[in-house]
């Protein structure tokens, strides 16, 4: 069985950097992970190499079937709304579903 990723890549303005990543590490991320399926969370801050995002965030899910059900749920309408009630104004963002393909 596939293993299914959502990956977030956002940027954040500088002056709300500090309450973005509190936001995000202490309320967003552990709500992702309370959808029934989500294995793990992880969120990375860019270092090198040209990407206008300078964060990213990986969801795995047990399964494709399992990713394409969050990617059409009430829940992610629900994640992407308060984030938007957060950060909209001072962060742009892109969502991505893929799923492993080796090994």
């Amino acid at each position: 069985m596939a293993i299914g990723f959502f990956v977030v890549r956002a940027t954040i303005s500088a002056e709300r950097e500090a309450a973005f990543n509190k936001w995000y590490n202490e309320e967003h991320l552990p709500q992702v992970l309370r959808y029934n399926g989500a294995v793990s969370g992880r969120r990375y801050r860019k270092v090198v190499g040209e990407d206008r995002y300078q964060y990213m965030a990986t969801y795995e899910f047990a399964s494709e079937e399992v990713l394409q059900q969050f990617l059409k749920s009430d829940a992610l309408k629900d994640l992407r709304a308060e984030y938007d009630k957060h950060f909209g104004e001072v962060s742009e963002r892109i969502g991505q579903g893929w799923v492993q393909v080796f090994p």
